[in-house]
């Protein structure tokens, strides 16, 4: 926006081959150039903070992004070490399922033989309620078994039952308490391995699902940073891109600046060979062809005033008119300045508002007029103003420069080319005001 805005303004200011433009012209160009070099160096300025301001931002992002990729690398080694767990955990489980269900069968097979065994001691128990209580005397026993012998080789086989009875169901019932113990134990040791498979299953995956959540926000803060990390870096490219562009336009400005400069410089020069030469047509002629009336060679010169009307040049818009023949037997007291209606009239040099005719009071002769006295003791006289500058009345001040009044064509003027009647009185008469203003138009 900067560079295009400066763009339109050369295009503005450059003017065409043929046009000729003078020392005032030349320099409000040169203002406006200035001023816009000025507006320029102002913005490149303020991109340059910003582009700083950006910069710092990003490296402030970059740091939080290599953070949160530390992060999201942490978080990562975390799930391979809680996976890796996790896979342990579902060995050991799957170990302590195939040792809980071996439990299962040895428990299994040892209640079967625990069956047999009960079931051998039950019929050991019945054996023992047909020859007595098993707290009764062996000879009692023995006793029985031979009453119920027929013969000698019954009773000693008799016998050998009885021993055998005894000696099985002492056996069976050791047999019956050590299966029982076994049994417990084994159904311990499976629980046992079947909760610890659980816990180590619980825990892996309770680890696993909190850091599965601690790398999705590692994750999600990497991506955030990263988007973060582009935004201004696209802010920084086109900041800089924009800082280009305006150094670039920026130096346009200044060429221009420079060729404004040497512009003005030529034609002031120029512009002072011309007065130089009006000065010398002027001092050729400077008697003017009515040098003989009274007053004609002028007043005393007076150093620094200024041209009284504004842009006028001696010699194009006004020359030696003094003692031109007027209607009535009159003779020209004075220079009529020739220029558009309304172009500013100035005080010539500092002095004191003596008289005036506003336009509401005109006189017939020189219609609205406005007369200041210069510290030096002459009254200047201006007549047939268009109107009177605001400020303007008897008694008040005005500088060097000051606007008075506008060109016009008021009094007997009226209906001429406006113009400005600029009169000189000095030691109590009118003098020609030419030898005396002409240098500083």
């Amino acid at each position: 926006m900067a560079a295009t805005a400066a763009v339109a303004v050369l295009a503005a200011l450059t003017p065409a081959a043929a046009q000729e433009r003078d020392s005032g012209q030349i320099e409000r160009e040169l203002d406006e150039v200035e001023r816009r070099a000025g507006s320029l160096q102002s913005e490149l300025g303020e991109v340059r903070e910003e582009i700083a301001a950006t910069e710092a931002e990003l490296a402030a992002i970059r740091v939080a992004l290599e953070d949160a990729r530390g992060r999201l690398e942490a978080a990562e080694g975390q799930v391979e070490l809680a996976e890796a767990a996790l896979v342990e955990a579902e060995e050991k489980r799957a170990e302590a399922d195939e040792e809980y269900q071996q439990a299962k069968t040895d428990l299994a097979t040892l209640e079967a033989e625990l069956e047999e065994e009960e079931a051998l001691l039950i019929h050991q128990l019945v054996e023992t309620f047909k020859y007595g209580s098993s707290g009764a005397q062996r000879g009692a026993m023995a006793i029985e078994v031979l009453r119920r012998a027929e013969d000698p080789t019954a009773f000693a086989v008799g016998m050998q039952q009885l021993y055998t009875v005894v000696d099985a169901q002492d056996a069976t019932v050791q047999q019956v308490f050590s299966l029982r113990e076994q049994q417990a134990h084994l159904t311990q040791e499976a629980a046992t391995a079947r909760v610890r498979a659980l816990e180590a299953e619980d825990e892996a995956e309770t680890t696993l699902a909190t850091v599965e959540e601690l790398r999705e926000e590692a994750a999600a803060l990497a991506t955030e940073v990263e988007e973060q990390e582009a935004a201004e870096a696209a802010t920084l490219a086109a900041l800089e891109e924009e800082a280009a562009e305006t150094s670039t336009m920026l130096a346009r400005v200044d060429a221009k600046v420079e060729e404004l400069t040497q512009d003005l410089a030529d034609q002031r020069a120029r512009e002072e060979r011309e007065r130089q030469r009006a000065r010398e047509e002027r001092a050729a002629s400077s008697s003017g062809p009515y040098a003989d009336r009274p007053g004609g060679s002028g007043g005393p010169s007076i150093d620094g005033i200024v041209c009284p009307v504004q842009g006028a040049v001696a010699g194009r818009d006004f020359s030696n008119d003094w003692g031109y023949p007027r209607a009535g037997g009159r003779y020209h007291q004075g220079n009529d300045i020739f220029a558009p209606r309304g172009t500013p009239v100035v005080a010539v040099g500092a002095g004191e508002v003596i008289r005036l005719n506003p336009p509401s009071a005109p006189t017939a002769l020189g219609g609205v007029t406005v007369t200041y006295r210069t510290r030096d003791g002459s009254q200047w006289y201006n007549a047939h103003l268009d109107s009177i500058a605001s400020g303007i009345q008897v008694g008040a001040s005005v500088s060097r420069g000051q606007q008075i009044g506008t060109v016009g064509d008021s009094g007997n003027a009226r209906g001429t080319s406006p113009h400005l009647h600029i009169g000189r009185r000095y030691n109590g008469g009118f003098v020609n005001p030419w030898p005396t203003i002409s240098p500083a138009c």
